[in-house]
């Protein structure tokens, strides 16, 4: 491990003792960890020091143009994230441009309204919209018992493509825990060792048609798959200490990106149609569910799922009462009370506010990478590569300049 990288390590976990969460995973060498969790924690003065000294060593370095930049990208959202903890109150657009390396906007409320249409022509009948929506969603519940063996299925199916596809660290692994009480409907707990445990928010009904998304957001060849390949190529071959971790920052960006975009990776629609009719639909006790249909649902239903990022900005920038931002969710999200609430809570955590824009905004910065004959091979790099939104950027122009010639 060199310096930089011991360095880099030393900070996170130091900011993660002021701000718990900061650091979502670790498993560098443990000695470290320990050194850092003994006695007081170090001022925040001390480790804007320390950050501003790191960020000069890796522009001294004669590390690659793509490692200098993650380093120093990552190193600024620390600096930034410490910059907030001492008191210097950041405006919500410099707090998401200065964490994630991206600038937030509003969704076009178009978009909504266009999903509500693709909602009405899917679910035609009485009763509002909303009304409607919830209806479906409970005709496509999984009962308690059924949601182990239809996520295993999901993750076999799922784990077996993205093999095919980009191969996967010896002995990598991944478990299901059903958790609740959480403001999200799933998590990834990544543990290190190639290894990872999806948390399921049981508050949070399990439905047919998330099912997919989940495991691919999730695991194969999401989360789970990113995190086990950058573990194994660039922390386990290449010594890149900063690749024994995962802190909030720029990188978020990118992995959510990687998330969203997984289930279109390794199904055509034809391919997740059959699967679901075939094999899921059956097992999860629902042998008639229109399998177009659900498709379209999921579809038309994580658009509205971008609601959240116009709520962030007009609770956080614009400066509107929570009673309105909620009434604006509620007008948009056909959802039941609690989830509304919970996307409000979601929005309220000092850790997640600006968070919620990594989904929309990552999805929308691979998209020109993802689409053509090209896109198994550029999704590759990205589970490979410490890509930040700047890099990912430069590479779209790039593209696009080969095109033009």
């Amino acid at each position: 491990m060199d310096e930089i990288g011991r360095n880099y390590l030393t900070l996170a976990l130091n900011i993660d003792r002021h701000f718990e969460g900061v650091v979502d995973a670790y498993y560098g060498p443990p000695e470290l960890k320990a050194e850092v969790e003994q006695g007081e924690p170090r001022a925040l003065d001390a480790l804007a020091d320390d950050a501003g000294q790191l960020e000069a060593a890796i522009d001294a370095s004669d590390f690659d143009a793509q490692r200098k930049d993650y380093l120093t990208r990552q190193t600024r959202a620390m600096a930034a994230i410490i910059r907030n903890l001492s008191g210097d109150q950041l405006d919500f657009v410099e707090e998401v441009e200065l964490y994630f390396d991206i600038t937030p906007q509003m969704v076009d409320e178009a978009v909504f309204e266009g999903a509500h249409a693709e909602i009405d022509r899917l679910l035609p009948g009485d009763g509002s919209l909303r009304e409607r929506v919830i209806a479906w969603e409970k005709s496509v519940e999984l009962e308690p018992d059924l949601v182990g063996p239809v996520f295993n299925l999901a993750l076999q199916e799922s784990r077996r493509r993205t093999q095919a596809l980009f191969g996967l660290p010896p002995g990598e692994e991944v478990s299901l825990d059903l958790v609740e009480d959480k403001p999200w409907r799933a998590y990834n707990r990544y543990l290190g060792g190639h290894r990872s445990r999806i948390e399921l928010n049981t508050d949070v009904p399990a439905r047919l048609y998330a099912t997919m998304s989940v495991v691919t957001h999730e695991a194969y060849p999401g989360h789970h798959t990113e995190h086990a390949i950058k573990e194994y190529r660039l922390y386990r071959q290449q010594g890149r200490a900063e690749h024994a971790i995962h802190v909030l920052g720029p990188e978020a960006v990118l992995a959510e990106g990687i998330a969203v975009s997984a289930l279109g990776i390794i199904f055509s629609d034809e391919e997740l149609a059959a699967f679901l009719r075939d094999e899921l639909c059956p097992l999860g006790g629902l042998p008639d569910v229109d399998t177009e249909r659900l498709i379209g649902m999921a579809r038309a239903l994580r658009t509205l799922r971008t609601v959240v990022d116009n709520a962030a900005l007009l609770l956080h920038r614009d400066g509107r009462s929570v009673d309105e931002v909620q009434k604006y969710i509620e007008g948009y999200y056909l959802s039941e009370e609690k989830h509304v609430a919970q996307a409000m809570q979601f929005i309220q955590i000092p850790l997640w506010r600006s968070y919620a824009f990594n989904y929309t905004v990552g999805e929308e910065l691979l998209a020109p990478l993802l689409e053509g004959p090209d896109d198994v091979a550029n999704f590759r790099r990205l589970l490979s590569e410490p890509f930040t939104p700047t890099r990912v950027r430069q590479w779209v122009e790039e593209r696009r300049g080969d095109t033009k010639t």
